[in-house]
């Protein structure tokens, strides 16, 4: 899912998985994540989606919205129709209405560890919590990276990302530890030196 078509991927549309991304969100913390949303006035644009409304107004207004069909507009309607057709309304209003919380109260929400995927929330910390990154942590990433099986990703934090390529590090020691897979997959962490 990591590179895919949001709009078109049904696995992230199962109320469990919405449940296991969000706890893991909220573990990660949002607002981390702040920045991949662009925002501005009357717009917004998140993984390739382009919305034309306000970002905080859309999300009062689905919360709002949510159990008032009388007030529906015809955009909430068909949202919150589109949700109960995939069966997953409830978790969706649950995560927004979190969400609106979290903007109002300025609190990182807690989140509920039963339902934590702690390898998104790792994958999340190498490519997001990049604050004070060193050598040390650098080494540490790559093998969380080989531990998932993220080959490809690690030899990226090796040679492909922007970020990895001031740090001191063995490359060619390193690179020798990967192993070559026969089948192409999307990596997590993507070259963006090119």
């Amino acid at each position: 899912m990591r590179n895919g078509d949001w709009t078109k991927n049904s696995w992230i549309r199962k109320p469990e998985n919405l449940k296991i991304v969000h706890e893991s969100f909220k573990k990660f913390g949002y607002d981390k994540l702040e920045h991949l949303i662009f925002k501005s006035e009357n717009e917004f644009l998140i993984q390739g989606i382009y919305i034309k409304r306000n970002f905080e107004n859309l999300m009062d207004s689905l919360e709002l919205t949510y159990s008032k069909p009388e007030i529906q507009t015809k955009y909430y309607a068909e949202f919150w129709n589109r949700r109960k057709a995939e069966q997953n309304d409830s978790i969706v209003y649950e995560i927004i209405r979190e969400f609106n919380s979290m903007k109002s109260d300025k609190k990182r929400l807690n989140y509920q560890n039963q339902f934590v995927n702690d390898t998104l929330v790792d994958l999340l910390k190498i490519e997001f919590d990049n604050q004070n990154l060193n050598s040390q942590k650098a080494e540490s990433d790559f093998y969380t990276l080989k531990k998932y099986g993220l080959n490809q990703s690690a030899y990226n934090l090796l040679y492909e990302r922007a970020e990895y390529l001031e740090l001191e590090l063995n490359r060619e020691k390193l690179k020798k530890e990967l192993i070559k897979t026969a089948e192409y997959e999307q990596p997590w962490l993507i070259d963006n030196e090119k």
